[in-house]
């Protein structure tokens, strides 16, 4: 997912030099995003990722021997793969994968996600480096074997030691100290050397691409028409699945049922309405989808820890 400027095909403020960490601000139609960038040595770039957009392209680039980590914090992360499959990381996910086989988008189902990424040039890291990292246990070779010339993407998830790594780099996200990084990152490689030993290690789940564009147009259609009642049965029929791989997909995409995904949709937006206009609480509790303002009621004060009238009282004045 991460990338450099050049790479971008969104609107972009750069706001400090590029050998030192610094920041990338970004937008397009669905939202905006940003990364910190921190340069750790000739090869290794390491990206802090705030996102709250649903989609970017990323400029195709040459990435033969070039390894991408990822670590999903919050949120969830589509990335593809090949000619037909996409996967997808939750919160607590660190995958590694060889970045040729990524495709050119990037997409965040949920319209937020933070997390990190690493990205490895394996060509670009010098003999020097090389023996440095080996004093640490740390073989590339053995990392370009298993990773890049396989072309593999294997994920790990709530694996203690990797959590830890991670949280202490998600620590020193306020005031990058370069140094620290690098330790931390190198860390990190010591185990992914010995990753093919691993018993914890998986093969992603992939969808078939079809089957993402049927489930996104079902999401659509759950958000964009609230009013509107639909069985599993109805709902896949009109976006030609069935309904077997319709929940399946769903849950992988979303990370969540069909059912659940729409009541938190109608909650959120509920929040927005009771905040943002004067509307009664009977005419939002229609306009998100609920026939009788006393089950929206109980369905929002069950979520939220309050009822709508209680919420409504936190909107600023003036």
């Amino acid at each position: 997912m991460a990338m450099h400027k050049s790479l971008f095909d969104l609107s972009i403020e750069e706001t400090t030099s590029t050998e030192m960490p610094h920041t990338v601000k970004f937008s397009n139609e669905t939202g905006t995003g940003s990364m910190i960038i921190c340069p750790l040595f000739l090869g290794a770039e390491l990206y802090y990722n705030d996102m709250h957009l649903a989609f970017f392209e990323e400029a195709t680039a040459p990435m033969r021997n070039v390894i991408e980590i990822n670590h999903c914090r919050v949120g969830r992360y589509e990335c593809s793969f090949g000619a037909n499959s996409c996967c997808y990381l939750a919160a607590g996910d660190f995958a590694v994968c060889a970045a040729a086989r990524k495709k050119s988008s990037s997409c965040f189902p949920l319209r937020h996600y933070h997390g990190i990424t690493i990205l490895l040039d394996l060509d670009a890291i010098s003999p020097e480096m090389r023996k440095q990292m080996e004093w640490y246990g740390v073989d590339l070779d053995v990392i370009r074997r298993y990773i890049c010339t396989e072309n593999r993407c294997c994920i790990l998830r709530s694996e203690p030691t990797i959590a830890h790594i991670f949280s202490e780099l998600y620590t020193a996200h306020s005031v990058p100290d370069t140094g620290y990084l690098r330790l931390k990152v190198l860390e990190l490689l010591h185990i992914l050397t010995r990753l093919k030993n691993r018993e914890d290690v998986q093969q992603t789940e992939y969808f078939n691409q079809h089957q993402v564009e049927c489930v996104k147009q079902a999401a659509a259609l759950l958000t964009q028409e609230l009013t509107v009642r639909r069985t599993i049965e109805q709902l896949a029929q009109e976006v030609g699945l069935s309904p077997t791989a319709l929940k399946s997909c769903f849950k992988g995409i979303y990370g969540s049922s069909v059912y659940a995904y729409q009541k938190e949709y109608r909650l959120q937006l509920a929040q927005k309405l009771l905040l943002e206009t004067d509307c009664t609480v009977a005419e939002i509790a229609h306009r998100v989808g609920y026939e009788n303002p006393n089950k929206f009621s109980s369905a929002f004060r069950e979520a939220a820890g309050m009822t709508p009238t209680e919420y409504r009282k936190m909107r600023p004045i003036g």
